[in-house]
């Protein structure tokens, strides 16, 4: 039993956790230092991502907040610098950071169409894009994780159709790197969430109270998901457990897909 515990054991990994400084990431950045990570927390918000990572510390993990606009390349690389000065390395990149900005496909924007995109799938690209050329120097391996939604796998009716392409953009990048990085040993996936309370689900749902029933109606475990629910398939996939997964995208959705 203690050889199989060993599986999901994170000592000693360095995790870049994207939008860590709340929701999702928040969550998954404190799930991987209970199982032994250091993780950096990046993140727009600067006030947010010090308060997650003191909190950490205080509870006597390793965690270093840094400030990114994951939309902006030349401040991707300066994230990846200042965390391979601090710790020496980069095992885990954990591609959180995203928005969401709805309203129906006739009303939506070139500017709401290019910022959901710039941040969901170019920001996820560019991590993943720096992060592969320093594991594949490094010669070690690597996980890297995106998190996609379903909504890049089914159609939905609440203006999701600049935040579709990015999370459908996100499930093809995956299969794609991790195809062209096995012989690295990088094993790139993808998590797949139904709606979530998440600060961005919570806005939707108090800007727009019925949009909840819908959500309910389409779920048959019969309620959202919690950001917990995240943490376990996120530890799965950045440990040994998963060492022969790659390529995947895992559905975390109450069985929203399975309708």
């Amino acid at each position: 039993m203690n050889e199989l515990r060993k599986l999901f054991d994170l000592s000693g990994k360095v995790a870049i956790i994207t939008g860590a400084a709340s929701g999702l990431g928040k969550s998954i950045a404190e799930g991987f230092v209970q199982y032994g990570a250091s993780v950096a927390i990046v993140d727009i918000e600067e006030k947010n991502a010090k308060k997650v990572a003191q909190g950490i510390v205080d509870k006597g993990g390793q965690a270093v907040p840094l400030i990114c606009d994951v939309s902006k390349p030349d401040e991707v690389q300066a994230v990846i610098a200042q965390v391979i000065d601090k710790f020496g390395k980069i095992d885990i990149l954990l591609n959180n950071a995203g928005i969401g900005y709805r309203t129906n496909a006739e009303d939506m924007t070139d500017e709401m169409w290019d910022i959901v995109l710039d941040i969901n799938l170019k920001g996820a690209f560019f991590f993943c894009r720096e992060v592969g050329r320093d594991m594949i120097k490094r010669g070690q391996g690597g996980r890297i994780i995106n998190m996609s939604s379903i909504a890049g796998i089914v159609g939905l009716e609440t203006g999701n159709a600049n935040y579709s392409a990015s999370k459908g953009g996100i499930n093809a990048m995956t299969r794609c790197l991790a195809v062209e990085w096995a012989k690295y040993n990088i094993l790139v996936n993808a998590i797949a969430p139904s709606h979530t309370r998440t600060p961005l689900i919570e806005k939707l749902i108090k800007e727009k109270p019925e949009t909840e029933r819908y959500f309910l109606n389409n779920i048959p475990l019969g309620r959202l998901g919690n950001p917990v629910d995240i943490v376990g398939p996120a530890i799965f996939l950045a440990s040994d457990a998963s060492a022969f997964v790659t390529g995947h995208i895992l559905v975390v959705d109450g069985g929203h897909t399975a309708k």
